[in-house]
């Protein structure tokens, strides 16, 4: 499904109110499938955000792994994990609005 995403977080650390209202959402196709990870050894569930404009699949945003739905309402939710960076994992929020 095609939806704008906000990241909440940096590096882990929840962006200050000012710093969300800078950033630009990005645009692209939403997929939420388990996988396995073969750093982790197990599987997971994976929310990818994807541009699909080039004729393939393209990762906008690192995956965030055991993502979950924490909030649903008229076309909006957020989705919380960790995302992975340089070997790092990291708590990420994603704020999502469909269409």
């Amino acid at each position: 499904m095609k939806v704008k995403v906000r990241t909440m977080r940096h590096e882990g650390r929840n962006l200050n109110r000012d710093d969300l209202k800078k950033l630009p959402p990005r645009v692209g196709e939403l997929r939420v499938l388990e996988e396995r990870d073969p750093a982790l050894g197990r599987q997971v569930l994976r929310a990818r955000l994807l541009d699909m404009t080039r004729g393939t699949e393209h990762d906008i945003l690192p995956g965030l792994m055991d993502a979950r739905l924490v909030w649903a309402a008229d076309g909006k939710m957020t989705l919380i994990g960790t995302e992975r960076l340089d070997r790092a994992e990291y708590g990420q929020t994603w704020s999502v609005e469909v269409g």
